[in-house]
């Protein structure tokens, strides 16, 4: 199975399905990512027939489906050209990772649009808890997507301000 609901944030090199090499891979991917449908609950999935045949049954019986203007909106979306909004993320994404070079540990994503730097003091909490107390930054602690509590994660789906007063008051932070 290969969620690809951010396979179109593929920065530095094309995306590459394990649908190309298995032909038994379930692909499940959405609008919501990629076209800024959040909360609409409008997505796809393929496979393998049988697999597929199978969903539907349980679909049929679970889910009523999608409100019908958001199906037609999906559609329409699929024409849409999504270069520039996806530049644009990568610039955002370069913005921050740039921003704190040299005051925090941080790999420079290739995807999606979230950096995790690794918390250059104290806990991943203790650091999160200072940034929303002190700075009104919300940042989220890594110990909600792991069991270890070391680094933290920001999303860059904000405005060039947003991210530019995060990367200042980050930058303050670092040297707490």
């Amino acid at each position: 199975m290969s969620d690809e609901i951010y396979r179109d944030f593929s920065y530095d090199r094309p995306f590459v399905s394990p649908a190309q090499f298995n032909e038994r891979t379930i692909v499940v991917d959405g609008f919501s990512k990629s076209y800024g449908m959040p909360g609409w609950r409008l997505g796809f999935a393929h496979g393998p027939q049988a697999v597929i045949q199978e969903m539907i049954k349980l679909q049929q019986y679970s889910f009523v489906c999608a409100p019908q203007p958001f199906q037609w909106a999906g559609a329409a979306a699929l024409d849409v050209d999504m270069g520039p909004q996806l530049a644009a993320y990568r610039r955002k994404r370069d913005m921050i990772v740039e921003g704190l070079a040299g005051l925090y540990e941080v790999v420079r994503p290739s995807g999606a649009f979230y950096v995790f730097p690794k918390a250059p003091w104290g806990t991943a909490a203790q650091f999160v808890t200072r940034a929303i107390v002190k700075h009104q930054l919300l940042v989220i602690p890594g110990s909600v997507f792991s069991a270890r509590d070391t680094h933290f994660r920001i999303s860059y789906a904000a405005s060039d301000q947003t991210i530019q007063r995060g990367i200042e008051a980050l930058r303050k932070l670092a040297t707490a």
